[in-house]
């Protein structure tokens, strides 16, 4: 389903699913942040949804769920002021984190595609920059809208590399459910 052309940067509230088909292999992803392969087989066949709420436009809570048996949720926060943050995840261990809004000139530069993001959000979109905190991967997320096979979508540009030399890139595709998380 379509991103709503009401839906930005600025308020993603609602559910959103991972749009497997049109989106890059989490498993790859996974695995380069060192995961083990029965996590990666459990969550490259369940539905993965994020809920998110924003108790305003630059503070975001992301509820992501699987719909696969033994895989627990997390809750991710963002906040937009580009400070380093640490918290314990219940996959990766000790991670750190900063998000903060960047240009769409910054954003277009940090994909390896040709398709340029959508001026949604008075030419803004988000950068989150994160990894785990011994050092061992580390991985940027730009998000913004773009339109994919004539849809408008939600879309996490993701780079993911570790101290092996080893990376990945590719988008992250969401397709809006519902207004739920409001």
């Amino acid at each position: 389903m379509s991103a709503p052309s009401s839906k930005t940067l600025a308020d993603l509230r609602g559910r959103w699913k991972l749009n497997k088909s049109l989106s890059a292999d989490v498993a790859s992803i996974l695995a380069l942040q060192g995961t083990s392969k029965l996590i990666r087989s459990a969550i490259g066949s369940a539905s993965v949804t994020l809920t998110i709420s924003q108790p305003n436009s630059n503070e975001y809570s992301i509820k992501q769920t699987a719909t696969a048996a033994a895989i627990p949720g997390t809750t991710e926060q963002y906040i937009l002021d580009n400070e380093w943050r640490t918290n314990k995840d219940p996959f990766f261990g000790e991670v750190k984190g900063r998000s903060r809004w960047i240009g769409l000139d910054e954003g277009n530069t940090m994909q390896d595609s040709d398709e340029r993001w959508e001026d949604s959000d008075g030419g803004r979109l988000i950068l989150a920059e994160g990894g785990s905190t011994d050092g061992k991967w580390e991985a940027t997320r730009v998000w913004g809208f773009k339109e994919l096979e004539g849809v408008r979508r939600w879309i996490q540009s993701v780079h993911v590399w570790n101290k092996e030399g080893e990376d990945f890139r590719g988008n992250m595709v969401y397709d809006f459910d519902s207004s739920e998380g409001d």
